[in-house]
């Protein structure tokens, strides 16, 4: 008498899956674009940021003050963000099995585009789609004074300022049906776990949650993320 083979287990439908990561201090161990700026301003960069802890700057212009700040060149800024960049735990193996299964995943990040691309190389991980910010002339010249030009695909909202929220993105890639996971480390990334169904938090965008009543997951290696998702993501099976 044959022996009925045991259905197979159901696998995660990572297809219906959005990620949206923060790069800066959430792909990454530590917020490196802040520690070229204290490399290369002092401690000038801490003014922009004090505004912005008291409200009286949204993160964007904070940001473009702090990049203004900067007389070196533009690829010295890069490099001094990108070099000793590393990933938080888990990252890699996290993104591999993401991408394998056919989830969309996609960077969304106020830094810059070319410290974020110098890392993804190095570190040979797997494309997603980026958005990212540019270090620009401010006059048109070649620069210094240097200024930062935004991801055209972000949007306008009263928090984060006009062409400068990572919810545009958001509602640009969301599908019907889509389970939204967001990834992120600061106020930047509120907008985000506004709209998401599941959100991994760390640094000051758990006190965010917090505030706002919004549920969070606390992150600090992403193996339990890739566990907790692939549970998600994976059908019941009901027995009658």
């Amino acid at each position: 008498m044959a022996v009925p083979t045991p259905p197979a287990a159901p696998q995660p439908d990572f297809a219906r899956l959005l990620v949206l990561l923060d790069y800066d201090g959430t792909v990454t161990d530590r917020e490196y674009a802040v520690l070229a700026l204290q490399q290369l301003t002092g401690d000038a960069w801490r003014v922009p940021d004090q505004a912005a802890a008291r409200g009286e700057i949204g993160h964007a212009e904070c940001l473009r003050r702090q990049i203004e700040l900067l007389t070196s060149s533009k690829e010295e800024f890069i490099d001094a963000s990108s070099r000793d960049a590393r990933l938080a735990g888990g990252f890699a193996g996290f993104l591999a099995a993401l991408v394998a299964g056919g989830a969309r995943v996609a960077v969304v990040s106020a830094g810059f585009r070319q410290a974020i691309e110098a890392v993804w190389r190095r570190e040979a991980l797997p494309p997603v789609e980026l958005f990212a910010s540019a270090v620009v002339p401010r006059d048109g010249s070649t620069g210094p004074p240097w200024t930062v030009r935004f991801d055209p695909r972000l949007g306008d909202c009263p928090t984060c300022g006009p062409r400068s929220c990572k919810g545009g993105v958001l509602r640009l890639l969301r599908r019907p049906g889509d389970t939204i996971a967001v990834f992120g480390d600061g106020i930047s990334d509120l907008c985000l776990a506004r709209d998401a169904d599941v959100v991994f938090a760390r640094g000051r965008l758990v006190e965010l949650c917090e505030r706002e009543g919004i549920a969070y997951h606390r992150l600090s290696d992403y193996r339990p993320a890739l566990l907790l998702l692939t549970d998600l993501m994976t059908p019941r099976v009901t027995t009658s």
